[in-house]
């Protein structure tokens, strides 16, 4: 009996994972057009969310303009319906609150709203009367009075030249960093005679030639190197012989054995 090679019997085809594009004309089966869904977006839920927002629009909005507006206006400008009393209610609240965070001023005479700015300074004037109110000579950051005072670096220039507050400016932009408050009846000329005596003293240019300057003179220049002192570490003192205390226990001693000879 022969065997069959396993290469001479016919295996059936594997059908094709996908069928054929060509159709039986000899022509390409055109696929067919996908079609295009387009989902609508959800809306926005929560009003939590929505009432922040608009409490976010009406902070720049108020720091744009730097005035007291009224609630109408504010409305208006974020688009409320008269009949949103919900929205309204909550906006209220908030524009209201006593929470140090919040960022608008209310005004009850006449229910109108503002921008509150880190510091309530808008003006020269009441610039200085922060200045003279102060206990400190802290300066203010120029940064924190731009918030609330638009025209600040302009102001700020009048002010110096009529030697009113002293202002720290930035070395690249020569823009106003800090100020601080100043009595322009404490600034006097200075004699011109000590002026000339003055810059008659001539400082070397180099910092070593100062240094023995200040050093043949007798005088001890801040650059010169820190000398520190090892301090020595503190001897133990030695205890010294204990001393016996009261004795005790009188009554057994015929029975105790005496070692006070072995002491040293």
């Amino acid at each position: 009996m022969s065997f069959l090679k396993a290469s001479s019997v016919a295996r059936p085809s594997a059908p094709s994972p996908t069928p054929s594009n060509a159709s039986g004309s000899g022509g390409k089966r055109k696929r067919p057009e996908e079609s295009t869904v387009v989902y609508s977006q959800p809306q926005e839920t929560g009003t939590g969310s929505h009432i922040y927002t608009q409490l976010t629009y009406t902070i720049d909005f108020l720091r744009q303009n730097q005035r007291w507006m009224t609630f109408k206006e504010i409305m208006e400008y974020l688009n409320v319906r008269a009949d949103d009393h919900t929205t309204r209610q909550h906006l209220t609240t908030l524009f209201r609150s006593n929470n140090p965070q919040n960022r608008i001023s209310y005004n009850p005479k006449d229910n109108t709203y503002r921008y509150k700015p880190k510091f309530d300074i808008r003006n020269t004037a009441q610039l200085k009367g922060y200045f003279q109110k102060q206990k400190s000579s802290q300066g203010l950051s120029v940064k924190d009075l731009k918030d609330g005072w638009a025209n600040v670096h302009e102001d700020l220039k009048e002010l110096e030249a009529k030697k009113e507050v002293l202002v720290k400016r930035n070395l690249k932009d020569q823009q106003a960093r800090t100020v601080w408050g100043n009595d322009p009846s404490l600034v006097h000329k200075m004699d011109p005679e000590f002026a000339n005596e003055w810059h008659k003293v001539q400082i070397p240019p180099n910092p070593d030639d100062l240094r023995n300057s200040l050093l043949a003179a007798g005088l001890k220049p801040s650059s010169a190197p820190r000398q520190v002192v090892a301090s020595k570490p503190d001897k133990k003192k030695r205890k010294g012989p204990r001393r016996g205390g009261k004795q005790t226990n009188t009554h057994m001693a015929n029975i105790l054995k005496d070692f006070s000879h072995m002491r040293k």
